[in-house]
C-alpha cells in the first residue's frame, strides 16, 4: 500500500523574541547571531502552555486542511524532546485534548530527528497492519523555552517553540513515501541533551543548583556530525528510491542553523533554491521544524503533485534520518 501525506498543519505562538531582546539577557549581539546562524527571531509559548497544547492546535489544523475529523484517525505519533512530563507520553495527553478516542498513541524521542523517525514508524505500521491503521496523525511539538537556560548563549539564541503535523493515508501507487534511511550513534549521546531528571541522574538539590536540568549542546560536535551524517542519510534514501540529486524538487531539512543547511545542501549537491527555510523567523524548533517548514511550503505553493520531496533531520543521540516521497 502506498502511503503519503494527505494534509499538513502548523502552529507558532504569537510572542516573537528578537535578537535585540536577547542582547539584554546574554552576552551576544544581533550581528553575531545572524552571521553565525541566520536566525533573526523565534517564537515563545505563552506562560502555562505545554508542548501538547502547541501540538493540539497543529494537529487540528492538519485535520481541518484535509477535511478530516479526529475520529477518522487510527493512530497518533508525537515527536518531542520537550515533553509535558517524563511520563505519561505526551501523545496520550494530546490524544485526549484532540478527543480522538482510544486509538494508538505514543511518543518518539530522537530529539530534532524525532519527526522523521516518527513519520517512518507510522508508515511502517500502516503498511504492516493496513486493516488497523488507515490514517495516522504525526505531530512534532516543542516548547524548548521550558528547558533552556536563558543565560546560556550557546543554546538560548538558537531555539524556539512551535508545532507541526501531517496526516498520513493511502495514495495512488507511485506516490507517497518512497524510501527512508535512519541512523544513530549512541557513542555520542553526551553531545546533546538534558543531563539530569532521569533515572541516571535523579533530581536533587545538587542537580538543580548545578543547572543540569537545562538543555545543553556541544556546538562543534553537532556541526561535525550533522555535516557528515545528514548528507549521507539523504544520499542513501535517494539511492533506495532509485533517484538522483537531480530528481529532487524540494528539500526540507531540520532548521537548526542557516549555515548548516547551506553546508548540507552543498554536500548533497542540491542548490539553495530547492531548499525551504524558516529558521530566520522561527529559529530551531527541534522535532517541529520539518513539519512546520513543510506546512509553510505547501501553503506557499512550493509543492505540487508529482514533486520529489526530501525530508531530513539531525538531532541528539546522535541521530539522523531522511525520507523521500513523491507528493500527491
Amino acid at each position: 500500500m502506498a502511503i503519503g501525506i494527505l494534509s499538513t498543519g502548523s502552529f507558532l505562538p504569537r510572542r516573537v523574541v528578537t535578537n535585540k531582546e536577547l542582547e539584554s539577557v546574554v552576552d551576544t549581539t544581533d550581528a553575531w547571531i545572524v552571521s553565525r546562524t541566520g536566525i533573526r527571531e523565534r517564537r515563545r509559548a505563552e506562560d502555562g502552555a505545554a508542548s501538547s497544547d502547541l501540538g493540539t492546535i497543529a494537529g487540528m489544523r492538519a485535520l481541518h486542511s484535509g477535511g478530516l475529523s479526529q475520529l477518522q484517525i487510527d493512530g497518533l505519533v508525537v515527536a518531542t524532546s520537550s515533553p509535558d512530563h517524563i511520563q505519561p507520553a505526551t501523545a496520550c495527553v494530546l490524544q485526549a485534548k484532540l478527543g480522538m478516542g482510544a486509538v494508538t498513541a505514543f511518543d518518539v524521542s530522537a530529539v530534532c530527528t524525532g519527526f522523521v523517525y516518527g513519520l517512518t514508524a507510522a508508515v511502517g505500521m500502516m503498511r504492516g497492519f493496513p486493516q488497523q491503521y488507515r490514517r495516522m496523525l504525526v505531530v512534532g511539538a516543542e516548547a524548548y523555552s521550558r528547558i533552556l537556560d536563558p543565560t546560556d548563549r550557546t543554546t538560548s539564541v538558537f531555539f524556539g517553540d512551535g508545532a507541526g503535523a501531517v496526516v498520513l493515508g493511502e495514495v495512488p501507487e507511485g506516490y507517497g513515501v518512497l524510501s527512508a534511511h535512519l541512523m544513530a550513534d549512541g557513542t555520542q549521546a553526551e553531545v546533546v541533551g538534558v543531563p539530569a531528571g532521569g533515572s541516571a541522574e535523579p533530581a536533587s538539590h545538587a542537580t538543580v543548583s548545578a543547572r543540569r536540568h537545562y538543555f545543553h549542546m556541544n556546538g562543534p560536535k553537532v556541526w561535525e556530525f550533522a555535516t557528515t551524517q545528514l548528507p549521507a542519510a539523504i544520499k542513501e534514501a535517494l539511492l533506495q528510491a532509485d533517484l538522483g540529486v537531480e530528481d529532487v524538487d524540494l528539500m526540507i531539512t531540520h532548521q537548526a542553523n542557516a549555515r548548516l543547511i547551506e553546508a548540507v545542501g552543498a554536500a548533497v549537491g542540491i542548490s539553495q533554491d530547492k531548499v525551504a527555510l524558516t529558521v530566520e523567523r522561527y529559529g530551531n524548533t527541534a522535532a517541529a521544524s520539518v513539519p512546520i517548514t513543510l506546512d509553510e511550503a505547501v501553503a506557499a505553493g512550493r509543492v505540487k503533485r508529482g514533486d520529489v520531496v526530501v525530508l531530513a533531520s539531525v538531532g541528539g543521540g546522535m541521530t539522523a534520518g531522511a525520507v523521500v516521497l513523491r507528493w500527491y
